[in-house]
């Protein structure tokens, strides 16, 4: 709610005041430029008009923002496909470049972390030429193609950039919530959707909690660069690029909300059992990042290190070990629940779920859980409007069938991919990155 609440006042904030006002750093937030990396592969053309077309209409977009496309070489025709598009957006921005990510370079996974890898080389060389840009001065994106920012996201961001004296030392992030397709996905899907982002939206409202970056994020250009940019080796690049960059700054790096929402798509298919295997692929995509325990673990050996890596690591490593065993613990204590209530009592007399009442206090927190969990899922469902193609009975018994199913969903959408990625890691075994299918259809009038 307090999140919420935040996004409402931000977006009634006029992000443009004083944007000639210069500070004591010697410069305006006018003077701020943007580049916008949109890394894509087999990305449905309209899908990518729609992420320019939110990023037209940004303030004095044809001034600040430096769109990059950055294409790759393993998709037939995406240099042609890149450079109509620019030509067709041609004079809507400062610039607009298309780079095509070769394939089979030495020490890298094909996916979005090696993409912006080669697209942030080609980009820092077409800052440096240019006398008019001072790169000290510059923020980069990382933008999924599916990414619809808030018309006010760079005016919002300049400000920000400006105000703060660590602006090399910081991201910015903007709460992700899953809009764009939500009615067309499986309703598993909608419905651990509606959590996730509810999470999101929390966790970067809620004092003295480290957020960490996920899909489309913001940072100082010196910041990538002086880090070494995007790690061409992972998958998973958001959180990493985080962690490469803590590291490079001694630990003072912090992520920073900006409260004017991203919409993106979630998982869908032509099936629902198409869209329930895509939700699964992601899901494992996102898991693999248990690589960065690792990383982390590494890091911290061959460093000086002191409390705040500490913090971060367990806040990391936490997330991930949850995924893998937070559904048999939660499943575990459903059954101790069970075990203390008077109707079981002498079934299980006598077997290990005989714990007596010393777990008593096991039922009350279940019912604390159910309470959180399902005013939650009012609050989003109030504050997204029913499509008018969607009756209030038919979401109810989704919705009913959805709580019905929750071991179910978590097995599935949650500790099989966690187990399956941690047990490839373990093994060494390697992950194809595979694109989430996109679609954009006329939506539902609501």
């Amino acid at each position: 709610v307090l999140g919420d609440r935040k996004c409402r006042s931000w977006e009634l904030i006029d992000w443009t005041a004083g944007d000639e006002r210069c500070g004591a750093a010697g410069f305006a937030p006018r003077d701020v430029r943007h580049v916008v990396l949109i890394p894509n592969y087999r990305e449905p053309v309209a899908v990518i008009r729609r992420t320019l077309d939110a990023l037209a209409v940004q303030y004095r977009a044809q001034e600040r923002l430096i769109i990059v496309l950055g294409m790759e070489s393993r998709e037939q025709g995406s240099r042609e496909k890149g450079e109509a598009l620019a030509a067709e957006y041609a004079g809507a921005f400062l610039d607009i470049l298309v780079t095509v990510h070769p394939a089979g370079l030495p020490r890298e996974v094909p996916g979005k972390s090696s993409n912006q890898a080669w697209a942030l080389q080609v980009v820092t060389e077409r800052i440096a030429e240019d006398p008019e840009i001072d790169p000290d001065l510059v923020t980069i994106t990382s933008c999924d193609a599916d990414s619809v920012l808030h018309a006010d996201y760079f005016a919002a961001l300049s400000r920000l950039f400006w105000e703060t004296e660590e602006r090399h030392s910081r991201f910015w992030q903007a709460p992700m919530q899953y809009l764009n397709n939500i009615w067309r996905a499986p309703a598993p899907v909608r419905f651990s959707t509606w959590f996730g982002q509810a999470w999101m939206r929390a966790s970067l409202a809620m004092p003295f909690y480290r957020g960490l970056p996920i899909s489309t994020y913001s940072l100082s250009l010196r910041l990538a660069v002086e880090s070494g940019g995007w790690d061409p080796a992972v998958i998973p690049e958001d959180w990493h690029m985080f962690l490469r960059c803590f590291f490079a700054r001694d630990e003072h790096v912090e992520l920073v909300p900006v409260f004017l929402p991203t919409n993106a798509d979630v998982p869908e298919g032509e099936t629902w059992f198409a869209g329930m295997k895509i939700a699964f692929q992601q899901y494992l995509r996102h898991a693999w990042g248990a690589e960065d325990v690792g990383y982390m673990a590494g890091e911290m050996a061959r460093r000086d290190t002191g409390w705040r890596s500490v913090l971060l690591f367990m806040q990391v490593y936490l997330d991930h070990v949850l995924r893998a065993w937070g559904w048999f613990l939660v499943m575990s204590a459903y059954l101790l629940a069970l075990g203390v209530h008077p109707a079981y009592e002498g079934i299980l007399a006598g077997s290990v779920l005989d714990v007596g009442p010393q777990a008593a206090w096991l039922g009350p927190v279940f019912g604390v859980g159910a309470v959180v969990m399902i005013s939650t899922l009012v609050f989003e469902i109030i504050r997204q409007p029913l499509p008018r193609d969607v009756s209030r009975v038919r979401l109810f018994a989704e919705q009913w069938l959805m709580w019905l199913s929750l071991p179910l969903l978590g097995l599935y959408l949650g500790m099989l991919p966690a187990i399956q990625a941690q047990t490839m890691l373990l093994l060494g075994m390697p992950l194809s990155y595979r694109v989430t299918p996109k679609r954009i259809e006329a939506p539902s009038s609501s």
